[in-house]
């Protein structure tokens, strides 16, 4: 059987888009009417009130046909100048799986990226450097794979040890410290 998910707005209480699930896969998602309804409720109301729900739960709120039709009229502003709109009237001609192939070509990145990404544990810390609100320190971080990684970073404040973090970064020859990974982002990890 399948499961119906929607994005709800907590704010305005209702809801909007919609994504399946079969017991087999993935079913039928709502590009359009799901990045409408996103793009105009994080616009109006905050994107901290926009939720996942499934149908399935006692919060779920059913939209009356009003509401959804109020909706499509607020909304059809949105989606005009989408390149998307452009890319489906280019190759009207072509059928949906060589459709599906016709946009991964013409989307993916040709250029290589040089950033990595590290998810790991903080074993160690050592300050570089403090000054003016910010810290600049030496770490070591353990990843999943059991790779320790040298890090040097500059952060309003230390990040906690023994933490899990999402770390974004580039490989460096450091002079003092070898090969590092100079971190972009480092966001801890619930």
């Amino acid at each position: 059987m399948a499961t119906y998910y929607y994005f709800t707005c907590q704010k305005c209480r209702t809801r909007g888009g919609v994504f399946g699930e079969q017991p087999w896969g993935w079913g039928n998602f709502d590009m359009i009417e799901s990045f409408k309804f996103l793009a105009y409720h994080i616009r109006t109301c905050g994107e901290e009130h926009i939720r996942v729900i499934s149908e399935e739960v006692d919060e779920y709120i059913d939209q009356l046909h009003d509401e959804y039709n109020a909706f499509l009229e607020q909304t059809k502003h949105i989606f005009p100048h989408s390149k998307d709109w452009e890319f489906l009237d280019r190759w009207k001609m072509l059928k949906v799986e060589e459709l599906k192939e016709k946009w991964v070509e013409e989307h993916r990145i040709a250029h290589p990226d040089d950033r990595l990404k590290i998810c790991g544990t903080l074993d160690e810390v050592d300050v570089l450097q403090k000054g003016a609100g910010r810290i600049t320190f030496l770490a070591t971080v353990t990843d999943r794979g059991q790779t320790k990684w040298r890090l040097v970073a500059t952060r309003p404040e230390l990040p906690a040890l023994h933490q899990s973090y999402i770390i974004i970064g580039v490989r460096q020859d450091h002079p003092e410290f070898g090969e590092i990974v100079e971190v972009f982002k480092m966001i801890p990890q619930v």
